[in-house]
């Protein structure tokens, strides 16, 4: 291979590289809320574009920071948020945000309080709500329409955590 394809094929390359990182429950922590991640069924992660992957406790909290309530800068490259029902508490099984579905229902127990769960399908979140007809009653939202969402107000309740808008 010449040189000039080899730096034609790099992006290229790179692209495919995309992958989430490993998250070490009960180690890593949320720079938005500051929290340790106890929970994996509730993670979510972002990767600036130098590769440096953030974790999240809840995606309330990555919403949030993206949307610019608080938290250092992040531009996000990839993004993935743990499937609810395929994550364990300690391994998330991870699922790219623009191929998830966010359940809201604010009377769910989440790690900070935004009632926000993760499914990477349809059928899983209705089996879920199934199992656990208390919690139907919510709605379903994609991940551009959560972040557009997310613009006019925090996810994460003021009562759990004031965020303000940077300027």
């Amino acid at each position: 291979m010449n040189r000039r394809t080899f730096l034609l094929a790099l992006p290229l390359f790179f692209q495919a590289l995309a992958a989430p990182r490993t998250l070490r429950v009960g180690v890593d922590a949320c720079p938005y809320c500051f929290m340790t991640i106890l929970d994996a069924r509730h993670a979510a992660q972002a990767v600036n574009p130098q590769g440096k992957a953030f974790f999240y406790d809840d995606p309330a909290c990555l919403l949030d920071q993206l949307n610019g309530w608080g938290g250092p800068s992040l531009t996000a490259k990839e993004v993935y948020l743990a499937d609810f029902v395929l994550s364990t508490r300690t391994a998330p099984k991870w699922v790219e945000a623009e191929k998830a579905l966010l359940y809201h229902n604010p009377k769910i127990r989440t790690p900070m309080g935004s009632g926000l769960l993760v499914f990477s399908r349809r059928e899983a979140l209705e089996q879920h709500l199934k199992e656990r007809p208390e919690r139907a009653g919510g709605r379903v939202l994609t991940w551009a329409q959560a972040l557009k969402e997310g613009e006019r107000r925090p996810w994460v309740p003021a009562d759990v955590f004031t965020p303000s808008k940077a300027p």
